[in-house]
């Protein structure tokens, strides 16, 4: 049970929140009341979003149009990145062609060049500002909301063409990979804005028109293009991350039979992806394993979130070798208790808090999301200490007190 503070000032009104695509809106109500009821954790992590929300208020905007140079198309509009784990090659005058050193980043790969950091920075700031509207209503937030989908996805002289075609590009290689679409994996923020815009009547129906049409666009480009088709064949986090915003947008832009459809690769990926100890071997494999398979399962997990309101129970699907996403999230439990080592490679490995925090995003929202999971409590008070605000804001376990039926 959280403590209970005093709220000095006057309470904040919360915005209307409609049925959400990738939350779940009765999570949302519940933190409200908490919110509403002055419980120290929910006010706390409230003011720290707000904060972040204030801060992308005074930022200047910087869309793609405002890197040095066009990419490999020759327009500006068009989204570029390098691949983050590629490097010069030293054995070459030129340093062509990059070579790759897994888990390392190339700090090159995120400069002004580029446009990752820019997208980080939209999609981040986007999620800063409709998850502090949601709780406070605030007009600014909303206001600069539409400021920022303005200048990414409708105005003529700043917007982002809908394709990733020159996503992590590697030079001396290729212009683009498949795996540059991860980059946009927090395009949820952009249909939670945009439903949070709808909900509470902040934007008209011509303003919604484009930007649905751009993310329609975008949509098909994941469905058709030659980067889009090959990432959604990955057997790992990407083909994940792919089907986390292909059924987000399907279902936001009302093509619900489609978005049901796409969760059998959903649920493929569960048995392909995950053995039957709950081990996921494309991600243990990594130099940062235990980042890779927590990211991967947090993804898997979502999946399933938006799978159960669609009507389809990945919750409970299990594989011939008995492959479930309870596995996957039980596989971690014997390293956070500290009753083994954890056995695979992790680059910058220390095994101490720093270390099994990677794991704490993903059980907080499988408290959230998934039936009858119960973390031994040694675990679940890691965790708790040691969420962010946004996540506090986002996703409520549903074995805490107070929450809903």
């Amino acid at each position: 049970m959280s403590s209970v503070i005093i709220l000095t000032s006057t309470p904040l009104h919360a915005a209307t929140v409609p049925d959400l695509v990738y939350y779940d809106r009765q999570q949302l109500e519940a933190i409200q009341d908490d919110i509403d009821a002055g419980h120290e954790q929910y006010v706390k992590a409230l003011e720290q979003v707000s904060a972040k929300a204030d801060k992308v208020l005074k930022l200047t905007i910087d869309s793609v149009v405002n890197k040095p140079n066009a990419g490999p198309s020759g327009d500006k509009h068009d989204y570029v990145s390098l691949a983050p784990y590629w490097w010069p090659n030293p054995e070459t005058e030129d340093g062509l062609p990059w070579i790759r050193k897994d888990g390392q980043l190339n700090p090159k790969t995120r400069g002004v060049y580029t446009d990752q950091k820019r997208a980080e920075t939209f999609l981040r700031g986007l999620g800063s500002l409709w998850l502090a509207y949601t709780y406070t209503s605030k007009d600014q937030y909303a206001d600069h909301m539409k400021v920022l989908l303005d200048a990414w996805l409708i105005n003529d002289q700043t917007r982002m063409n809908p394709n990733l075609n020159f996503a992590q590009g590697i030079p001396g290689i290729n212009d683009g990979r498949p795996f540059g679409i991860i980059e946009w994996s927090k395009v949820s923020h952009i249909v939670s804005a945009m439903q949070l815009l709808k909900a509470n009547n902040k934007i008209d129906s011509d303003f919604a028109s484009k930007v649905d049409q751009w993310l329609s666009q975008y949509l098909n480009w994941l469905l058709t293009s030659e980067l889009g088709q090959q990432e959604s064949s990955k057997a790992n986090n990407h083909g994940t991350w792919y089907d986390y915003q292909v059924i987000g947008l399907m279902t936001y832009l009302g093509k619900e039979q489609e978005a049901k459809a796409h969760l059998n690769i959903s649920q493929q990926r569960i048995a392909e992806q995950i053995a039957g100890d709950g081990a996921q071997p494309h991600e243990l494999g990594r130099t940062k394993s235990i980042n890779y398979a927590s990211m991967n399962a947090e993804g898997l997990i979502k999946i399933a979130f938006m799978a159960e309101q669609l009507g389809v129970d990945l919750w409970r699907f299990k594989g011939e070798q008995g492959q479930s996403l309870s596995a996957a999230v039980g596989y971690f439990y014997p390293y956070l208790t500290g009753a083994q080592q954890w056995p695979h490679r992790q680059i910058w490995r220390t095994i101490d808090k720093a270390f099994v925090a990677k794991t704490h995003p993903m059980l907080y929202v499988a408290q959230a999301f998934m039936p009858s999971l119960n973390l031994p409590a040694s675990i679940e008070a890691q965790v708790d200490q040691t969420i962010s605000a946004e996540y506090r804001l986002l996703y409520r376990p549903k074995h805490v007190t107070g929450a809903y039926d």
